[in-house]
């Protein structure tokens, strides 16, 4: 009986690992990836959730110097990851800002509140990634909204981002914006 379970198991064990390795590997080369219509900055992304086992999503994202990037936000759904590749990128982390050059790695998990903006008077390049979430599908439905509705201001365009994260278990925090943040986000 106990030699039953013993080949059982192996057997388990093996398809268990065939079923994870059910994706080809992947490699993006620089100018590759598929862009995405995000309307804040560049955005490409280099592997999909449905690309692998864990869900992840990659992104790289090319933020303009002095360049609001992503509100305050919390996320209900997914955890988000940052490397900064290149130039500088300051972050909220919940109370906190953090300014982060090339090296700089966050893990801004859900349920906290986060943000990112580029101050600096160049381009940042950063390596973002969430978890599963369905959160590539959020850039999609944003970037759909505003061809079907064109928002003629920035108000306008923050309040249709807004309704689309809401539907997405994504809450927009504009009130918790940091002072030294304020001028990129509002407009004076």
């Amino acid at each position: 009986m106990l030699g039953k379970f013993v080949i059982s198991a192996a057997l388990g064990r093996t398809v268990f690992f065939a079923a994870a390795l059910a994706h080809d590997p992947k490699v993006v080369m620089p100018g590759e990836g598929k862009p995405v219509a995000v309307p804040f900055h560049p955005t490409t992304l280099l592997l999909s959730e449905n690309e692998n086992e864990g869900g992840l999503s990659f992104f790289e994202f090319r933020v303009p110097p002095k360049t609001p990037a992503a509100p305050p936000h919390i996320h209900e759904a997914e955890d988000e990851f940052f490397y900064v590749v290149s130039g500088e990128m300051s972050f909220l982390d919940r109370d906190k800002v953090v300014v982060g050059g090339p090296g700089t790695f966050l893990a801004l998990t859900r349920n906290n509140l986060h943000a990112f903006w580029n101050h600096s008077d160049e381009e940042t390049v950063m390596l973002v990634a969430a978890s599963k979430g369905n959160f590539e599908k959020f850039f999609d439905e944003v970037a759909m909204a505003v061809q079907a509705e064109k928002p003629a201001s920035a108000e306008a365009m923050g309040a249709l981002i807004g309704k689309t994260a809401a539907a997405r278990g994504i809450t927009i925090r504009m009130d918790a914006v940091p002072d030294e943040a304020k001028a990129l986000y509002f407009a004076q």
